[in-house]
C-alpha cells in the first residue's frame, strides 16, 4: 500500500475525472458576490519581483498552494469567517488554478484559529504552535492577539523554497516564526530538527495538522503520534482533519492535486490516548459543523453524536479531531 513516500512528484494530471469535476464545482462555488473568483485574482496585480508562475516540486505541496487560493477567496467575502492577504500570492499562478473546496477551507481554517486562540488565552496559557504540514499557511502575518506566540513551520524544502522569497517583507503578527524544512521520507527526523531550534518542550503547544493525515498510512500516523507526544507539555492540544477507515478502504479514497487519500481510522481519539499519551479528545462529525455567515462564525449541531468508533465503522466520515495531554 503506497504512503507519503511515493507520491512526489505525481503529476497533477492524475486527478481522477471525478476528483476534477469536483475542483470544478469547487471554483465555481468559491465566486464572490461581486465576481468570479477569475476576475478576482486578476484584479489584483502582483509586485514585478515576485515569480507567480513557480511551481513546487512535490503533490503534496501543492496542495498547499490550493488551500491559499481558497483561503483568500474566502477573505475576499463581505461576510468571511477570516481574511489571508497572503493567500494570493502563496497560491500563485499553480494554486489559484485549483483552489480547495470551501466547504472545507472555511470551517477548517476558522476551527483551527479559534482553537489557537482559546488555548493561547486559557488555563494552559499555549505560547507555541507547531504547523506540521505547514503548506502555505499564514497565521505567522494574519493572526491578532496572540502576540507572544512562537510559530513553528515544518514542511518539505520545496515549500519553503517558494515560500520565503513571497513573505520575506511581511510583517509578524507573532512573536517569531521558525521554518524547519525537512524530509518527511527519514522517520523521526522532523521532530529532531524541530527540537533542534528553539522549540521548548516544557511549554505548552497548539499542534495544528491540516489536510496530514489522511495522506499517510497509518503506520506513519501512529509514528507521528508518538513524536508529537514526545515533544508536547501538559495541557497541550492537537487538532486536526481526517476521514475514517471505510473512506480510503480499498483504495477508494480521493486524490486531490495529485495527492492520493491513504489514510483513515475509525478511533483517533484512542490513538491519540495510546501513542502520544493525549488522554482528553473528542472526534467530531464534521456534519455537525455549520458555518453562520450572518454571525461569521461556526455553530455545531449537538443533535449530531460524535463520531466514536461504533459510528464511523462502516461509513465514509469526515472528522475534526481535537485531543489533549
Amino acid at each position: 500500500r503506497p504512503t507519503v513516500r511515493a507520491v512526489k512528484k505525481v503529476r497533477r494530471n492524475s486527478v481522477d475525472s471525478t476528483a476534477t469535476a469536483r475542483l470544478q464545482s469547487m471554483r465555481r462555488a468559491a465566486a464572490s458576490p461581486t465576481g468570479t473568483a477569475t476576475r478576482m485574482f486578476a484584479a489584483l496585480s502582483m509586485p514585478a519581483t515576485i515569480d507567480d508562475n513557480s511551481r513546487v516540486d512535490t503533490a503534496h505541496s501543492f496542495t498547499g498552494r490550493m488551500c491559499a487560493a481558497s483561503r483568500w477567496i474566502e477573505g475576499q467575502r463581505k461576510d468571511a469567517l477570516f481574511a489571508d492577504p497572503l493567500g494570493y500570492k502563496l497560491a500563485g499562478a499553480e494554486g489559484r488554478a485549483s483552489p480547495m473546496g470551501d466547504w472545507i477551507m472555511t470551517p477548517r481554517t476558522r476551527f483551527a484559529d479559534d482553537l489557537v486562540k482559546e488555548h493561547y488565552e486559557g488555563p494552559a496559557a499555549a505560547r507555541q504552535l507547531v504547523l506540521l504540514g505547514a503548506g502555505m499557511d499564514s497565521r505567522a502575518f494574519r493572526m491578532t492577539g496572540v502576540d507572544e506566540l512562537a510559530v513553528y513551520e515544518v514542511d518539505q524544502p520545496t515549500t519553503f523554497e517558494i515560500k520565503e522569497s513571497l513573505v520575506a517583507d511581511e510583517k509578524l503578527g507573532v512573536a517569531s516564526r521558525t521554518t524547519v524544512a525537512t524530509d518527511f521520507t527519514d522517520r523521526g527526523a522532523w521532530a529532531q530538527q524541530l527540537a533542534a531550534t528553539s522549540f521548548d518542550a516544557a511549554v505548552p503547544t497548539v499542534w495544528i495538522l491540516e489536510g496530514l493525515l489522511m495522506y499517510l498510512s497509518l503506520r506513519d500516523t501512529e509514528d507521528l503520534m508518538r513524536q508529537i507526544g514526545e515533544l508536547s507539555a501538559p495541557g497541550s492540544v492537537v487538532f486536526h482533519d481526517a476521514v475514517s477507515a471505510n473512506y480510503v478502504a480499498g483504495g477508494r479514497g480521493p486524490v486531490v492535486g495529485g495527492a492520493p487519500f491513504i489514510g483513515g481510522s475509525d478511533d483517533y481519539k484512542g490513538l491519540w490516548r495510546e501513542h502520544a499519551g493525549f488522554g482528553k479528545g473528542y472526534a467530531r462529525d464534521f456534519s455537525s459543523i455549520k458555518v453562520d455567515r450572518a454571525q461569521r462564525k461556526l455553530r455545531f449541531d449537538d443533535g449530531v453524536a460524535e463520531a466514536t468508533p461504533a459510528r464511523c465503522r462502516g461509513n465514509s466520515v469526515v472528522l475534526f479531531v481535537v485531543a489533549q495531554k
